[in-house]
């Protein structure tokens, strides 16, 4: 096993706790793997939840947002109009696929680490750091950094223009929906002491300590 950890903001800690790493002196404390079949089930219904949530939170506030801009509730309807917001807000489903990855990627080269981009089909894209170890504190803003950053994003977009907002509804909501597994992995760390740290996986992570005992 080769692992560097990553931490370039406390560079004389990170040599010294690499040289202990080096020597074999880790001990893995805690491993999930987000697709095995017993995480699938609760998994997806944290999503189910977060779906439901997000669509309740993103239509209630594009309506309300839209009726205070314009004074009415929706616009008026036509086949045409209603045929490109549902094209537009498919594409921004699926653009915000690699956005939101692309968020995750840009954290970890802020810690100084190395991301990698990949796919798993049918059509899921991830943003892993091979053999990388981040603090704990690093690697929870790694994973909700997507979430909080686009949903943000589109809390301000729809308050300052309602009507453009509507059109990228689905791929709100779908980001939101689709960081389950983030949140599910920073809930599980947030339990862990400050000091572990953490090896990214395709499909989780590996938590883990120095060993300080003297054998």
């Amino acid at each position: 096993m080769s692992l560097t950890l990553i931490d370039r903001f406390h560079p004389r800690l990170t040599r010294e706790q690499q040289v202990k790493i080096e020597a074999g002196k880790l001990r893995k404390i805690d491993e999930i793997e987000l697709l095995a079949p017993q995480q699938m089930q609760p998994l997806a219904q944290l999503s189910l939840v977060m779906l439901g949530i997000g669509l309740i939170f993103f239509v209630a506030l594009t309506i309300g947002a839209y009726a205070w801009h314009y004074h009415m509730a929706i616009a008026p309807l036509n086949l045409p109009g209603v045929l490109l917001w549902i094209l537009l807000n498919i594409l921004a489903y699926i653009i915000i696929l690699p956005v939101h990855e692309a968020i995750h990627g840009l954290i970890f080269l802020l810690w100084g680490g190395k991301p990698y981009f990949g796919t798993k089909l049918p059509f899921a894209l991830y943003c892993g750091a091979k053999e990388q170890l981040f603090r704990r504190n690093q690697y929870l803003v790694v994973s909700l950094a997507s979430l909080v950053v686009i949903t943000l994003a589109a809390i301000i977009l729809t308050l300052v223009l309602p009507g453009l907002a509507s059109y990228v509804l689905f791929g709100t909501v779908g980001n939101f929906s689709g960081a389950a597994g983030d949140v599910w992995v920073a809930r599980r760390l947030w339990k862990q002491p400050s000091y572990i740290m953490v090896e990214d996986t395709q499909t989780g992570y590996t938590a883990w300590e120095i060993d300080t005992s003297p054998n």
